[in-house]
């Protein structure tokens, strides 16, 4: 079991499906996944597998420790994964909406990055090349407080 975590940093405990317990020394920039994979790297599970769970919440894993709403010396706890996080089925789509009104889609990987998927856009497009300018701007509509827009000249 591993020793907790000292000095004046913050720390998470989580409970592996073993029963033990094991701190994380954490900062604002931690990645929840990695305190995840921590622990199933010192307990020997497969982090694929689990999700962490914080009171009755499933945890996005995606999130920094800054965001994820949890205390100092939170106590997380280890459940078997609702879905795979790895694999071909982690697929999303993705539209893009250009300004004459045309609106090109595709899926792809999760795992992909923006400009993979931006490259990918123009083979799709038939007969015509096109260059897209990114820009980002609030968005009217309920939801995200942000939207990726797009201008094709």
């Amino acid at each position: 079991m591993a020793a907790p975590a000292s000095g004046g940093g913050s720390a998470v405990s989580v409970l592996a499906p073993n029963g033990r317990r094991h701190t994380v020394k954490v900062t604002p920039s931690t990645v929840l996944l990695q305190v995840l994979e921590d622990t199933c790297q010192r307990q020997d599970f497969n982090p694929s597998e689990y999700d962490l769970k914080f009171q009755r919440s499933v945890l996005d894993l995606s999130l920094q420790w800054r965001f994820a709403n949890l205390p100092n010396n939170a106590k997380l706890e280890m459940v078997p994964a609702s879905r795979s996080r790895v694999g071909p089925e982690n697929t999303v789509r993705i539209a893009l909406q250009l300004d004459d009104g045309s609106r090109l889609q595709d899926t792809f990987c999760s795992g992909q990055t923006l400009w993979e998927l931006l490259s990918r856009f123009p083979q799709t497009r038939t007969g015509t090349r096109w260059c897209a300018t990114l820009t980002w701007r609030s968005c009217s509509r309920p939801g995200p407080k942000s939207c990726l827009t797009s201008s094709s000249r």
